[in-house]
C-alpha cells in the first residue's frame, strides 16, 4: 500500500514538471495613428438640371377634331390665351337648343304666374274653390322647377362650348406640340407642353448618406452653370422630398433660383453645397482601422496604456483609402493594423510608436 502511494506521488511530481503553467499571452503587435478631424463644415458638389414649378402637358377637356392651332413650339404664351379649338359646330348647335327651350320654359313660368294670381283674387272674393288654387299653385312651382332645370342644360351646353377651346392655365413657353388640324383628341390626350420661365429651381438628386444633412439645411448654395457663359449664382433650399422609389437610394431637392437669373429650363448646373457637422463628432481614420460586424455595425480600438478598448462607431461615409467616422475623439489613438485579432484589455505593442510621437 505504501509503495503505491509512493509511486502515484512521484509520478504526479513528473507530470507537473514536464506541463509547467501557460505563460501570459504574448502582446499583439499593431501600428497606431491619432485621426484626422474633419472640417466644420465639409462640402459636395451635385449637378442637375433648371426646371420650373410650372410644367405641364395640356390636354383638350373635350373630345373632338382639331379646328384651329394658334400656337406654335416656341411661342410665348399668356395665361388665359387660347391655344387650340376643337370643332363646336354640334355643341353650338346644342347650346342654341336650350337658350330655345329656356325661353319656351320662361313663357310657361310667366304664364302659370300669371294664372295663379288670377285664382287667387277670386279666390280672396271668395268666388273661385280652394282646390282650383291649389291646382294652379301646383302649376306654377312645376313651371318654377322646369325654368330651374332648363337654366342648368343651358349653363351645360355653354360649358362645354367653351371646353371645346384649350387655354394656358399659366404664363410660359410652348416647347411641344403633339397633334396638327384634323386630327381626333380625347380628353386623355396631351397635345401641348408647357413651361413657365418662373419660378425657376434646380433639381438635384441628394445621396442617401446626406438626406440628414439637408434636413437641417438653411444657408446659400452657389449654383455654377454648365454653360460657362453665366456666372455664379446663389440660391436657397426650397424643397426636399422626403420619400423615394422602392428602387431609388436618393431624394430629390429643388433649389429655388433668383428670379433675374437668365438660365433657362432644361440647362444644366452644378450646386456646391456647404454642409454642417453633425452633433456627433467625425474623424477620419485609415480603412485598415475598421472592424466590420456582421450585423452591419462597425468598431475601431482605443490604445491606452498598451492596452486595447473596442470603440462602437458609426461610418459616415469613405473616401479612398479613408473613412469618416463619428463617436471616436481627434486626440485618442487607434490601432491601424491588426485590428482583427484584437479584443478589449487585450495587451497590444505598438510597433511605431516612434514615427507617432515625432
Amino acid at each position: 500500500m505504501y509503495s503505491c502511494v509512493k509511486y502515484l506521488f512521484i509520478l504526479l511530481v513528473c507530470v507537473g514538471l514536464s506541463c509547467p503553467a501557460s505563460a501570459q499571452d504574448a502582446p499583439i503587435e499593431v501600428t497606431a495613428a491619432y485621426p484626422v478631424a474633419s472640417q466644420k463644415y465639409q462640402s459636395i458638389t451635385l449637378s442637375g438640371s433648371v426646371s420650373s414649378a410650372n410644367d405641364a402637358f395640356l390636354a383638350p377637356l373635350q373630345a373632338g377634331l382639331v379646328d384651329k392651332l394658334f400656337v406654335e413650339v416656341g411661342d410665348h404664351v399668356e395665361q388665359g390665351q387660347p391655344l387650340l379649338s376643337l370643332d363646336s359646330k354640334l355643341a353650338e348647335l346644342a347650346r342654341q337648343q336650350a337658350e330655345a327651350e329656356l325661353e319656351v320654359g320662361t313663357v310657361a313660368y310667366n304664364e302659370a304666374e300669371r294664372r295663379l294670381k288670377e285664382v287667387d283674387a277670386l279666390s280672396q272674393q271668395q268666388l273661385a274653390a280652394k282646390t282650383l288654387l291649389k291646382q294652379r299653385q301646383a302649376e306654377l312651382a312645376n313651371a318654377k322647377a322646369e325654368l330651374a332645370r332648363l337654366r342648368a342644360t343651358l349653363a351645360l351646353r355653354k360649358e362645354i362650348v367653351v371646353r371645346h377651346t384649350l387655354k394656358a392655365p399659366f404664363d410660359g413657353i410652348i416647347y411641344q406640340r403633339d397633334v396638327d388640324l384634323g386630327e381626333w383628341v380625347e380628353p386623355t390626350s396631351a397635345v401641348l407642353g408647357l413651361v413657365s420661365q418662373k419660378a425657376k429651381r434646380l433639381t438635384i438628386e441628394v445621396p442617401q448618406e446626406y438626406y440628414s444633412y439637408f434636413t437641417n439645411l438653411d444657408g446659400d448654395i452657389s449654383i455654377h452653370p454648365d454653360t460657362g457663359l453665366h456666372d455664379t449664382i446663389t440660391g436657397k433650399l426650397e424643397r426636399l422630398v422626403a420619400a423615394s422609389g422602392s428602387q431609388g437610394r436618393s431624394f430629390t431637392a429643388h433649389i429655388g433660383l433668383p428670379e433675374t437669373t437668365d438660365l433657362l429650363v432644361g440647362m444644366s448646373a452644378e450646386a456646391e453645397i456647404m454642409l454642417p457637422q453633425l452633433e456627433n463628432k467625425q474623424v477620419w481614420l485609415p480603412a485598415s482601422a475598421i472592424r466590420q460586424h456582421p450585423d452591419g455595425g462597425a468598431s475601431v480600438f482605443a490604445i491606452n496604456n498598451d492596452k486595447a478598448s473596442r470603440v462602437l462607431v458609426n461610418i459616415v461615409r469613405q473616401q479612398g483609402d479613408a473613412v469618416l467616422v463619428a463617436n471616436a475623439s481627434e486626440g485618442q489613438l487607434y490601432a491601424t493594423s491588426g485590428v482583427s485579432r484584437l479584443y478589449n484589455e487585450a495587451a497590444v505593442t505598438v510597433s511605431n510608436r516612434s514615427e507617432i510621437n515625432d
